[in-house]
């Protein structure tokens, strides 16, 4: 895994770059970055972030070992953010698209929330795809 500050160097050099998303159809571009913001544009909405925001993002994904778009708030700036660790965390993520959900492939330890039936979640992602024209 990089760290969050090895992320935002390579954010500073991509501005302008584009990337697949997770969970909705089209591409996401950085538009800006710098020591305290990230901009991302998410198939035509401008979501701004902090990096304390993305650190603790992160942070959670640690920890719970999973994340989901939908766990976020299911908006664009959600599909950003889990792009974003998508792309950038590729060898340390799998990835499931069409839930929208990032596993950690070699968890180190016992995830702080684990979920009741000890399966992977799913989302709604049928609903999802429906309400946003997909």
């Amino acid at each position: 895994m990089i760290s969050i500050e090895t992320m935002k160097h390579r954010t500073e050099q991509m501005i302008g770059d584009e990337f697949p998303l997770v969970f909705w159809r089209g591409k996401c571009r950085i538009v800006g970055s710098s020591d305290r913001e990230l901009s991302l544009l998410v198939r035509g909405m401008r979501a701004d972030f902090t990096w304390d925001r993305v650190t603790v993002t992160w942070k959670r994904l640690v920890a719970d070992h999973t994340l989901t778009v939908d766990e976020l708030g299911g908006g664009h700036d959600a599909v950003g953010i889990v792009s974003l660790f998508a792309l950038m965390q590729a060898d340390a993520l799998d990835v499931l698209d069409a839930d929208g959900l990032l596993v950690l492939k070699a968890p180190e330890d016992t995830p702080v929330h684990q979920y009741a039936d000890m399966n992977r979640p799913t989302s709604w992602a049928p609903w999802r795809r429906k309400i946003h024209g997909d």
